[in-house]
């Protein structure tokens, strides 16, 4: 046999070899990264998670998108004994070990401002923190609106696991501990009250549910700005139309000309205050109150066209006794619809 073949038969036999000592290192990696991966706890016991949600700003609710926009950092925190016994606290990669894989349920468009990084105490407690920025959808009913409140949530479900593994607990350490900012930028919201809760959420109907937790606030709309600059112009035009019960029946050109204009000006003003109202398909306070603001001013022009009949009618006195009438009755009536329409 020749010495280039002993080197080629060599050369093979030193492949093989790398290659079963790679295949070897990468199955035993495979398996050591497996096991950090699977959950710390064993079958039939809980793993805690300990959560903290702090909402630093409320950008903006919109009600007509059923969404809010909001600033929310998040601190998850528990325990995993085989990551104990270093010297001191360090960091990993969070898709390098086992971890709740945290999904935020009602989210839009969220931005994540942190890197997918764990801290691992010496005792092997691990902790992630992360903050969020975006938009979060939210069910509203708006039937009271502008005198309406609702409650705001963002809904955490811990996708590795279901609720007969994995427990989501409000933290209370100094170090974490759940809030709301002082401030906030929200010109047309007061912010009444806040709680967090562990929140199950079953996905489908019939399937397990998944562990869950909730950061809820409850907030009330400013009313002052729907007063003076939709309410108070409204009102303005529907008073406007009752002239007409003070002008003689016998000008009914003068009449006539202050109802269509009252109802013309009453239209484009229904336009005009479009894009700040709700497009819901039902009707809202604000909607009942509009339509029958409308529907006064339209009963002021057909009272108009009455008396004006009367008078060509030669009936006079009848159509001034309905002027008198109207000018009680409009306004007790306007008033008494006002008053249901802001408090009932």
């Amino acid at each position: 046999m020749s010495v280039k073949h002993l080197n080629y038969n060599a050369l093979i036999i030193n492949l093989v070899f790398l290659l079963l000592v790679s295949i070897t290192t990468s199955d035993y990696a495979s398996a050591y990264t497996e096991d950090l991966r699977t959950r710390p706890d064993p079958a039939g016991t809980l793993t805690q998670i300990k959560m903290a949600v702090i909402v630093l700003d409320v950008d903006s609710i919109n009600g007509a998108s059923q969404t809010f926009s909001a600033n929310v950092a998040v601190i998850a925190e528990w325990k995993d004994d085989r990551l104990a016994g270093q010297s001191s606290r360090s960091r990993v990669n969070l898709n390098t070990i086992w971890n709740p894989q945290l999904q935020i349920l009602n989210q839009q468009r969220l931005l994540k401002t942190l890197p997918d990084i764990a801290e691992l105490d010496p005792d092997g407690t691990v902790r992630i923190i992360q903050r969020y920025w975006g938009k979060f959808s939210n069910p509203l009913d708006l039937r009271d609106f502008p005198l309406d409140q609702h409650e705001f949530n963002i809904q955490f479900v811990a996708a590795a696991g279901e609720t007969n593994e994995i427990h989501m607990i409000t933290a209370d350490e100094e170090h974490m501990r759940s809030g709301l900012a002082e401030k906030l930028s929200l010109p047309d919201w007061d912010v009444i009250e806040w709680n967090v809760s562990n929140a199950p959420v079953e996905l489908i109907a019939g399937m397990n549910e998944v562990a869950g937790f909730r950061f809820s606030l409850t907030a009330r709309r400013h009313v002052g700005y729907y007063l003076t600059k939709v309410l108070l112009p409204l009102i303005m035009i529907v008073m406007m139309s009752w002239i007409v019960f003070w002008i003689h029946p016998s000008e009914a050109g003068s009449q006539i000309s202050v109802s269509i204009t009252s109802m013309l000006t009453l239209i484009a003003y229904r336009f005009a205050i479009g894009s700040s109202l709700p497009t819901v398909s039902y009707l809202t306070r604000m909607d009942i109150f509009i339509l029958f603001s409308t529907i006064m001013v339209f009963i002021a022009l057909l009272e108009t066209i009455l008396t004006s009949r009367l008078v060509k009618d030669e009936r006079v006195d009848v159509a001034l006794s309905i002027d008198r009438a109207c000018r009680v009755i409009f306004p007790v009536i306007f008033t008494v619809m006002f008053v249901v329409a802001t408090t009932v």
